[in-house]
Parts: C-alpha cells; structure tokens; sequence
C-alpha cells in the first residue's frame, strides 16, 4: 500500500463538492427533526432531577421521600388555589381553560411539573403489578400465530422464548427495571433516538457510504484515465490503495455525520442524571412490551455500542460496494444493484417458507440489523433478531462473507482486462 496514492485517492472526496454538500443536507435535516421534538425538552427534565434528587435507583425509601416532597408540592397547590385537592390531576379536572388562564406563568409551570411528578410517582408505584402480569414464556405462541411459523423455526422460537423469560425473572430479582428513565410511554425518547434519528443517520450514511466507494472505485474507469493508472509501476495493486481509502473516508463521513447529529441531540435533550439508567428500565416500556436486554445495558453503554455496530456495519457495506464498482465499473449501476441487495436482505425472511430454518437464519444479514437499532441486543423483537448474540453471529459471519467476495472481486480485476 502506498500511504501517497490512498491520501490522494482520499482528497478526491473532499475535492469533490457534492460529499461536503450532502453532509450539510443530511446534517440540517436531522437538525430540523431534532428541533420539532424539542417542545417535551423541558419536561423531560423531570426524569433527570428525580434521579439526580432520590438515586437513579427506585427503592421503597427513596420513594417515601418522594411522596413527602409531592405533598409539599400539594399544599403549594392548596395555597395558591386556595382550594383543596387530592392531586393535581383532580385539580386539572376540576378547573377551566379560563381559571387556569387566570393564574400567573410561574403558577402554570408548578402545576405542570407537580403533574409530572406525580404521573412518574405513580408509575413507579405500579411496576411490580405489571411486571408481575408479564408471562414472557407464553408470547413465544403469538409469534408463531404471527408468523405462521410451524416445525423446527417454531421450535427455536419456543426456546428461545423460554430464556428470554429467565432473563426477564433475573431483571425482576435483580431490580434491575426499577431506575428512572424518561417516561416511555408518552415520551417514546428511546424510539426517538435510536429508531427515528438512527434510523435517519443509517440511510444518509448508506448514500454517503455507496457514492463514495463507487466514486474513488470508479474514478479513473468513468473520467477514462484508467488506461494510463493501470499500467504504471503500481498497476493494478492500485486497486488495493482504493480499497483503503473507500474504507477510511466511509469511516470518516459516518464519524462527521453521527457525530455531528448527536452533539445536536444532546445539546438539546439533557441525559445528566440517566446515563446509567439501563435500556430495561421499566420507565422505557414504550409499547405492548418493556425493552428486555440480554445483559444489564446502561443507556450510554448501549448508545457507544449501537453507534460502533452500525459503524461496523457500513465498513462491511463499503467492501460490498467495492466488489459491485469492481465488477460493474459504474457508479449509478453500483448505487442501484447496491439498493436492490439492501432491499433482498432486508426482506428475505419473507421468502422463505415458514416451516424452514431458513426463515429465521435469512434475519442474520446486514440489513435487518441496521434497519432495527432501536430494538439491537433485546430479546422481542421476533424471528431471528430475538436470538441471544444476535449482532455478533451477524456481523462475524458477514465479515468472512464480504472479505472473501472483495478478496475474489480484486482477483476478478487483476484477470480482466483493463481495455
């Protein structure tokens, strides 16, 4: 490898204004979806201040001590209204849109943040009655009604359902889902941040990552200058330094867009007092189900391990692009046979038949895991997803698919013709 040729192949990129263009777009569109959320940003204080104030843990204690501070809070609200109410819920119920109107902005914000505390106080009363109606081991059949699964599939989904329910009875003994979060349910921030801006950054960085690698592949071949930088001393190992540098400023454009996204994210929606709160807490129960991970996952332990993964990902992407350019020796036809192998991944399940294997062992591609960050490293998100070290049985196995292919691919070129 000649570190001049792979910094020169790098500068391509940067030379060219289209890939500092793209960046800009993609960067103030997710700014612009970051800031049509912010309107909860001022509630969502709440989760951080009655971790910061009682421990991130919920024990009987601490929520004595909460429950005392609430009712300081209600005779606030008995001195301001000069009425008595048993909560501020009641309170709402009880007065219109004009009396509340009456009273002064610093009064309307006390009432709302008493309303909060008291939704999250009620919320951690009932943990253990929901947490205790939960049967994990018994959903293993509506995902099988759901699928239609039937055979050996349907049998691996039973098993594996019967150790998410002994993860899910560790959780519950361990306490582990009794720490504040943001409230799922009417926030949905984990579905927010890892669906909604994750799932924004993995498209942009799949374009960024395609266009790339096609450009500095196919550089020489599409400005038909390939005659001349293929014949030279360094021939066709050439390839190899555009191999390199596709991988280093794939690897460098994803950094520059996630990184910028998400220091926008965090400079708007504060985490101060929840970067240890684990993904299981059961604050972040969002929909039917609360988030059951394998292991005890803090929210910035699984935040670093989301954001290397889908990293990791887009390198194994790089090399698919590269053994298409290689093959294809042109951009656009890259960029659509690249979208139609993403399309297949992702929807190959559904091709199989429903009492084969096959239909859970085709979810372990890269597609399905870059299309799902919101629900990586738990348990009930179905088929082959659910199944414990789901991520890193993918990621290994198509790391020796993709190797091997750019391995043959670059074989292929040294035999082809450059003509």
């Amino acid at each position: 490898m000649s570190k001049q040729i792979v910094w020169h192949e790098c500068q391509k990129v940067w030379k060219s204004p289209i890939f500092l263009l793209l960046l800009f777009v993609f960067s103030v569109f997710d700014f612009f979806l970051i800031i049509n959320n912010s309107y909860m940003k001022e509630e969502l204080k709440i989760a951080n201040e009655l971790a910061e104030t009682y421990g991130l843990q919920i024990t009987e204690e601490s929520l004595q001590l909460f429950e005392q501070a609430l009712q300081k809070d209600r005779e606030q609200l008995v001195a301001i209204t000069g009425k008595k109410f048993s909560s501020v819920s009641e309170f709402f119920e009880q007065t219109t849109w004009e009396d509340f109107d009456s009273y002064s902005e610093v009064d309307k914000s006390l009432f709302r943040e008493l309303e909060l505390k008291e939704m999250y106080f009620q919320m951690a009363q009932s943990i253990d009655v929901y947490y205790d109606s939960l049967k994990i081991d018994s959903l293993a059949e509506d995902t099988i009604r759901m699928y239609g699964l039937s055979g050996k599939p349907a049998e691996m989904i039973r098993n594996e359902y019967i150790k998410l329910s002994d993860r899910f009875e560790e959780i519950k003994i361990s306490e582990e889902h009794k720490q504040w979060a943001f409230a799922g349910a009417p926030y949905k921030m984990h579905s927010f941040l890892f669906r909604n801006i994750f799932g924004a950054l993995v498209f942009q960085a799949l374009v960024l990552v395609v266009l790339t690698t096609a450009f500095i592949t196919n550089y020489e071949v599409e400005h038909k200058t390939h005659l001349l930088s293929f014949s030279t001393r360094r021939g066709r190992a050439f390839m190899k330094d555009k191999l390199i540098a596709s991988l280093i400023m794939s690897l460098l454009m994803c950094l520059v867009l996630f990184g910028v996204t998400l220091a926008c994210y965090f400079s708007v929606f504060s985490y101060t007092g929840l970067w240890d709160s684990p993904i299981s807490s059961a604050f972040n129960w969002e929909y039917t189900l609360p988030y059951i991970t394998w292991r005890n996952i803090p929210f910035i332990q699984f935040l670093l391990l989301v954001t290397l993964l889908l990293m990791g990902c887009m390198l194994l992407f790089t090399l698919v692009v590269f053994t298409i350019s290689v093959i294809v020796k042109n951009s656009y036809f890259t960029f659509f046979i690249f979208a139609i192998f993403f399309a297949l991944g992702y929807l190959a399940s559904g091709f199989m038949p429903t009492n084969s294997i096959f239909i859970i062992f085709a979810s372990f591609n890269l597609s399905v895991i870059v299309m799902n960050p919101h629900m990586l490293f738990s348990g009930q998100n179905g088929l082959g997803t659910m199944f414990h070290n789901y991520e890193v049985i993918t990621i290994v196995i198509w790391a020796f698919i993709v190797t091997v292919t750019s391995m043959l691919a670059y074989k292929y070129f040294q035999k082809q013709s450059i003509q």
